[in-house]
């Protein structure tokens, strides 16, 4: 029986540049998608990209057979050998390029995955809104007023661009800032949550964005709702972003307590346990992300973070 697709490639993966991933735009896209046509759109048009950036990677995977005295050491280590790698390496980059295409020419069976998918995010998206909704209730009204003010400022941004976002941006930040400071909107996650994701798309500023998840994911603890699993997962990334690569494995692994079969975290998971140099569980989390989505072959030969 030949190995798992993730166990055949996920050795031989070279660097490239890198690809947007979800959790640089999931947020954004379940706020303000309107219907599953958008959705589909967007995935589409990502994995024409990670499969651009796959084969890139196959390519250079081929090129680099051909400088054996600077890479021997480490393709012995990850393939088992050389002389494997040379009696095979043709047919390896033949076969791969071949699944790729494969799998781009199913494109019935993709738009129907990419369809399930978007139909999750708008799910999600009303999951949200529900739970912001129930958040603001108890609030006084100048708090609840801010909320409201801050939620149509951040939505209004993440439907503009040019100088309009960055106002609508600058004004969401202003107003949760004040809901932050009050004493009861101080314990409102998802004010802290948007204020991290702000601190991070907006401000660019990683380390304040990484205290705001963390806060998000204590308020809402007690909960265990959506906001606190996806607090977990932006707190984990942007730990990882920093570098903290520990830091990261041991936050994504209570989000992955949450939720054991959501695709993402899985993912998520197994780039931080790729980082933190455990490649049995790293293969292990993208075998169980490939039975989900079997387009997680194309994705995680897009990315660099799974070598060795």
């Amino acid at each position: 029986m030949p190995a798992p697709l993730s166990r055949q490639f996920l050795p031989i993966m070279t660097p490239t540049a890198r690809v947007e991933r979800y959790i640089d735009s999931h947020y954004h896209l379940e706020m303000v998608a309107e219907n599953t046509s958008q959705l589909v759109d967007y995935q589409e048009r990502s994995f024409r990209l990670q499969q651009e950036a796959a084969v890139s990677n196959l390519r250079a995977m081929a090129e680099l057979s051909h400088r054996q005295d600077e890479t021997n050491g480490l393709l012995t280590t990850l393939v088992g050998g050389m002389d494997r790698l040379n009696e095979g390496i043709d047919d390896l980059n033949a076969t791969a390029t071949e699944t790729l295409d494969a799998v781009h020419m199913q494109t019935g069976v993709l738009r129907s995955g990419f369809e399930e998918i978007a139909t999750r995010i708008l799910e999600q998206q009303r999951v949200l809104n529900d739970i912001a909704d129930v958040l603001r209730r108890p609030y006084e009204t100048k708090a609840l007023e801010l909320l409201k003010e801050a939620d149509r400022a951040l939505k209004n941004g993440m439907k503009s661009s040019g100088r309009d976002q960055q106002e609508e941006f600058k004004d969401a930040a202003r107003l949760l800032a004040d809901v932050i400071e009050n004493p009861i909107g101080s314990r409102n996650y998802v004010a802290w949550f948007q204020t991290g994701w702000l601190r991070w798309k907006f401000s660019g500023n990683v380390a304040e964005a990484e205290e705001c998840f963390y806060q998000a994911a204590r308020l809402s603890g007690q909960e265990a709702d959506l906001y606190h699993a996806y607090s977990l997962r932006h707190l984990a990334y942007m730990q990882y972003l920093q570098e903290k690569y520990a830091d990261a494995y041991s936050t994504v692994h209570k989000a992955l307590a949450l939720t054991p079969k959501d695709h993402d975290t899985l993912y998520d998971a197994a780039r931080y346990a790729a980082k933190t140099g455990r490649e049995a569980e790293a293969l292990d989390l993208l075998d169980k992300c490939i039975d989900i989505q079997p387009q997680t072959t194309v994705t995680m030969l897009s990315e660099g973070d799974f070598v060795s």
